[in-house]
């Protein structure tokens, strides 16, 4: 975080950038701009949550100057706070936020902390209180004083804001006017001035998939995997990409399937309202660990609200119980790998299962020879040897039975038929068989080449190719 008199900007480690810009009230000046630098270490405070929110890097402003109104209300600055990328629900964390003076005549003299939420991008969003602010009131529209009589000593809820508020919804940015409640308890005490203390902490999506496949999170922003996604919020400011036991909004997926010499196909629900990127691993050699030949991706334009993710499953992978692992976010860079941080988007991990890879086997048999006139029956049977139904798509040639016989049946039908070619397609389930015969009758007078063969056309060899009968005279 880097803070100066007029703006600040600052990374936060999932990568979105934040900028705040300052708009001083007339005659406001910042006598001093620190900056909060991030500190995993920060102790935990009851004011705020996530309670290590102090943990988080921040602005500390001390404004000076401004036109007091005894007693009254005064306009101290305005602060814009931008982000590279949408962010779902940001929260801004108020620590130390007033001013108070006494003179050496005892006089004495309070600036108590307002906030009003002027202003944000795509609409003007709302506050909720999250924790925090004694001696305070939130409502949706701003952050005020409540409290009154004579208070000695200032510390949190007496003159000093200390809580935690949301900004509700999906926004680039979202202004708050600084604003000062002069309590003026005799004659004035000095020249006014207020100390300004605020960090902002997002939302985040945290991967669950067991610890050997490593960590990754994600700031949730308008890009979601199903129709949105939930904050997981440990209750604490990570700097890390960590991981949960659970989540429980992981239900896009359910059961997959990997087949040997077939493709994997996956479709998945998305919500995109920019452009982005969906990547997704799947560990088929069981191994706990995503390798970077088990990934697929799918680039998504805006307005998605599906991705189909295609795998080409390697031909050792091992059937059994495994993980997959699902990233979306706008930019590809953030989801080429599957651990790390993200600016955008949501991570989701299943346990999925890889199922013993399947194959549709063909056999042909029919008699050795036939004698002119005789008929003969051709049979061919289609069997899937795997755990899951498969299809199948089988054409058979009779350029070589035609010219030597006549077809008299064919059980069963034919999905469909040409003069020289049969082809039959559908589902095999898991373990059953499909028994085709063809039966033909040998010419009596004339022959062609003097035998009667079928042909299966595509991948074969031998036998599987399909069946040859000598005609004998």
């Amino acid at each position: 975080m880097a803070n100066t008199a007029g703006s600040a900007r600052g990374v936060a480690p999932s990568g979105i950038i934040m900028t705040v810009e300052k708009k001083m009230a007339y005659g406001t000046r910042v006598a001093k701009a620190e900056t909060l630098r991030a500190d995993p270490g920060a102790p935990p405070d009851e004011y705020l949550d996530p309670v290590n929110a102090k943990a988080a890097a921040g602005i500390s402003d001390l404004y000076e100057g401004f036109a007091v109104r005894p007693n009254g209300w005064s306009d101290v600055v305005t602060l814009t706070f931008r982000f590279s990328s949408p962010v779902r629900n940001p929260r801004l964390h108020v620590a130390g936020t007033g001013g108070a003076t006494v003179d050496s005549a005892g006089n004495r003299e309070e600036y108590w902390t307002g906030l009003r939420l002027s202003g944000g991008t795509p609409s003007r969003p709302t506050f909720s209180k999250i924790a925090g602010f004694p001696g305070f009131e939130v409502d949706q529209q701003a952050i005020v004083p409540n409290a009154g009589g004579r208070q000695r000593e200032t510390t949190c809820g007496v003159v000093y804001m200390c809580g935690t508020a949301q900004v509700n919804g999906m926004v680039s940015s979202f202004t708050v006017d600084v604003r000062a409640r002069n309590v003026r308890r005799t004659l004035p005490a000095g020249d006014p001035f207020m100390w300004g203390v605020f960090r902002v902490t997002f939302e985040q999506d945290d991967s669950d998939a067991p610890p050997s496949y490593g960590a990754a999170s994600h700031s949730i922003s308008d890009q979601s995997i199903g129709a949105s996604a939930t904050s997981d919020r440990p209750g604490t400011v990570s700097f890390t990409p960590r991981r949960l036991d659970e989540d429980q909004d992981d239900a896009s997926a359910g059961r997959l399937e990997a087949r040997q010499d077939s493709r994997l196909q996956l479709t998945v629900p998305v919500r995109t309202a920019s452009s982005g990127v969906l990547s997704g691993w799947v560990d088929f050699d069981r191994d706990g660990r995503f390798q970077p030949s088990e990934r697929a991706s799918a680039v998504l334009p805006a307005g998605s609200a599906r991705a189909v993710l295609t795998w080409a499953p390697p031909h050792d992978a091992k059937p059994g119980p495994s993980w997959l692992r699902l990233r979306l976010a706008e930019a590809a860079a953030e989801v080429s790998v599957p651990t790390g941080w993200a600016a955008t988007g949501e991570v989701e991990d299943h346990r999925i299962d890889l199922l013993t890879p399947g194959q549709v086997r063909v056999s042909h048999t029919a008699p050795n020879r036939v004698g002119k006139g005789e008929r003969l029956t051709f049979t061919t049977r289609i069997h899937n040897s795997g755990q899951t139904a498969l299809p199948y798509h089988l054409s058979m040639r009779l350029d070589d039975v035609l010219d030597d016989a006549k077809v008299r049946a064919i059980n069963p039908r034919p999905d469909s038929r040409t003069r020289s070619a049969l082809t039959w397609k559908g589902t095999l389930e898991p373990g059953a068989t499909r028994e085709i015969r063809v039966r033909v009758q040998v010419k009596r007078g004339e022959l062609g080449n003097g035998k009667v063969a079928t042909r299966w056309p595509g991948t074969c060899e031998g036998e599987r190719c399909g069946a040859s009968v000598a005609v004998r005279d």
